[in-house]
């Protein structure tokens, strides 16, 4: 007899896969592939866990490594051995280097943690091929940051990254250069939408949540439109904004949406000509 699968049930005493509606069993001497204890909240599930913390790219070892008790003379001295044998060769101390740079510049920035993993497993990457050198390490630090924040619709400022990791827009530029000619992966610049600024700039600006939203159906008419191609995101967002604040009576001056927005006012002015001459508005009296 055939019993569908919402009818099948697992019974942990016997091991067994039973039909609740028919008492068939399915299958008998089943294995128990779990742990031997059992837990009834998540804070107990964490306490009886032995398996340790996940894998993480943002340390060397994938962060797979052993805590040793240091309160006695023989603790302190095997955690002082473990550490040296984490890192066995030069290159695993040159990445070990980098990935602890990248953590450093992350936690300044106060990007999310999976910015960090994705910028952790691209400098891997690069390391693995040989690309990052002592010389260039904080130019593909910063690539890597601003890689990672565009695939994962972060908004962040380039300049606050180049400063952060102290390099010029020329290094980083090169940077980029390397990592799609030479990595040899699928690592691609990808340019960020102008979209994922709004929140923040609005915040910035005290403007209503309105105007955001407004900005945003501005924006994607410009993108179906082809408005947005070779234009900077910032740009894009701070016209859109400002058409927005307009619209909506919470005015704020070109000057001041430029200065918050760390461009020039010649720039938003340009970018609020490509989209009121292109974009039909109709407002309802």
């Amino acid at each position: 007899m055939n019993c569908p699968h919402s009818s099948i049930i697992f019974d942990e005493l016997h091991g067994e896969f039973v039909c609740v509606e028919t008492g068939e069993v399915i299958e008998e001497k089943i294995f128990d592939q779990g742990p031997e204890w059992r837990a009834y909240s998540p804070e107990e599930f964490s306490e009886r866990a032995r398996a340790g913390s996940r894998l993480t790219n943002k340390v060397h070892d994938l962060g797979i490594t052993t805590t040793i008790d240091t309160w006695s003379f023989e603790g302190r001295r095997l955690q002082s051995i473990h550490r040296k044998l984490r890192i066995t060769n030069n290159k695993e101390r040159k990445l070990a280097k980098a990935l602890g740079l990248m953590n450093d510049i992350i936690g300044k920035l106060g990007l999310p943690n999976t910015v960090n993993e994705f910028s952790g497993s691209i400098i891997r990457k690069l390391s693995a091929k040989g690309i990052i050198k002592d010389r260039n390490v904080n130019s593909f630090i910063a690539a890597s940051i601003i890689l990672s924040c565009n695939y994962m619709k972060v908004p962040i400022d380039r300049d606050e990254v180049l400063r952060a990791c102290e390099v010029t827009r020329h290094d980083l530029w090169k940077a980029m250069l390397k990592i799609t000619r030479d990595s040899g992966e699928f690592i691609t610049i990808k340019v960020p939408e102008p979209q994922i600024y709004l929140d923040k700039l609005r915040a910035e600006l005290g403007l209503r949540a309105e105007v955001s939203a407004l900005a945003n159906r501005i924006l994607g008419i410009a993108r179906s439109s082809g408005l947005t191609s070779g234009k900077g995101p910032i740009g894009l967002a701070a016209a859109a904004l400002y058409i927005a604040s307009v619209l909506l009576d919470d005015k704020k001056t070109q000057k001041e949406i430029a200065e918050k927005c760390d461009i020039t006012e010649v720039t938003v002015r340009n970018r609020y000509r490509d989209l009121v001459d292109n974009i039909t508005i109709v407002i309802e009296v």
